[in-house]
C-alpha cells in the first residue's frame, strides 16, 4: 500500500491566467494522493488570478499564495516556490494545464519502488481551449542528457523529483526555454528522466499558444543552442538546429499519437 506520508510540494507560477487557474487548483484537489502543498506563485498578474489564488488559500491550508512585486517570468517564479518547498518531492504544474486524479499516486508509487530514481515525467494529452483531447504524446521512457539537447521531450507539468536531487538548481531566468535548460541540468546529475507510459496530465493547446505556430519555435530555438550550448557561437548553433529538425519532427509524426474512441 502506497504511504502518502511523503509530502509533495507543487509548484505552479501563474500570470493573466484567471479564466483557466481555477480547474488547474482543482485537479489538484481532486488528487487521490492527499499529503501535497501547492506553491502559487503570482508574477504581477494584471487581472483577477491573484485574488483567485487568495480565496483558495482561505479555503485549504495546502495551497499557498505567493506574490510577485514585479513580473519577472516563469523561471524566476518557479525558483519562489522551490526556495519556499517544504516537501520530499518537488512536482511542476503549470497554471493552464490539469492533472488526472491519479497523477501523483502513481508516480509517487513508482518512486515507492524504484528509490534509485531521481527524475520521471509521464506521458500527457494535449487538449484546446474547449477541452477537447486532439492527441497524446508517448514520451520517450528513457530521457538521456544528449537526447534530450536536440529536443524538449519533457512536459513540466509531468515532472517530478526528490527535493534533494534538485538541491540548489534553480530555472534560468531567460523568458524562454528556461524549463529545458533546467532538465538538462538536472540529466547532468543522473543518468536518465524516466517517462511513465501512461497519461497523467492534460496540456492545453491554445491559439495564442507559441507552440500553436511552429514557425514562431524556430527563433527561441536557434538562440536557445547559440547561448546555452554554444556560449554565443552562431555557426555552432546552426549546425545544431539542423540536427535538431529530425530530432522534432520525428517527435511530431512517431510520439505523437491519436487518442483511442
Amino acid at each position: 500500500m502506497l504511504s502518502e506520508g511523503r509530502l509533495v510540494s507543487i509548484v505552479t507560477p501563474v500570470y493573466n491566467i484567471a479564466e483557466l487557474l481555477e480547474e488547474t487548483i482543482d485537479s489538484v484537489l481532486a488528487q487521490s494522493y492527499r499529503n501535497w502543498e501547492l506553491l502559487l506563485i503570482d508574477d504581477k498578474s494584471t487581472d483577477h488570478s491573484a485574488d483567485i489564488i487568495r480565496e483558495y488559500e482561505t479555503e485549504d491550508s495546502r495551497i499557498k499564495g505567493f506574490y510577485l512585486p514585479e513580473n519577472r517570468g516563469a523561471g524566476y517564479s518557479r525558483n519562489i516556490g522551490l526556495d519556499n518547498a517544504n516537501g520530499e518531492y518537488i512536482a511542476f504544474l503549470d497554471s493552464d494545464d490539469i492533472w488526472v486524479p491519479k497523477k501523483l499516486e502513481v508516480q509517487m508509487s513508482f518512486f515507492q519502488s524504484n528509490p534509485s530514481v531521481e527524475f520521471y515525467c509521464s506521458w500527457y494529452s494535449v487538449i484546446d481551449s474547449n477541452e477537447h483531447v486532439i492527441c497524446f504524446f508517448s514520451t520517450p521512457g528513457k530521457i538521456s542528457f544528449n537526447l534530450l539537447k536536440y529536443n524538449n521531450y519533457i512536459l513540466t507539468s509531468t515532472v517530478i523529483c526528490p527535493r534533494s536531487f534538485i538541491g540548489g538548481l534553480r530555472f534560468p531566468l531567460m523568458r524562454r526555454r528556461q524549463d529545458w535548460v533546467f532538465f538538462l541540468d538536472l540529466l547532468k546529475k543522473t543518468p536518465y528522466a524516466y517517462a511513465l507510459p501512461e497519461i497523467l496530465v492534460k496540456y492545453r493547446k491554445t491559439k495564442t499558444s507559441l507552440s500553436s505556430n511552429k514557425w514562431n519555435l524556430i527563433k527561441p530555438n536557434f538562440d536557445f543552442f547559440k547561448s546555452y550550448f554554444y556560449k554565443g557561437n552562431k555557426t555552432r548553433a546552426i549546425f545544431h538546429f539542423i540536427i535538431f529538425l529530425p530530432f522534432y519532427f520525428h517527435n511530431k509524426i512517431f510520439n505523437k499519437k491519436r487518442m483511442p474512441h
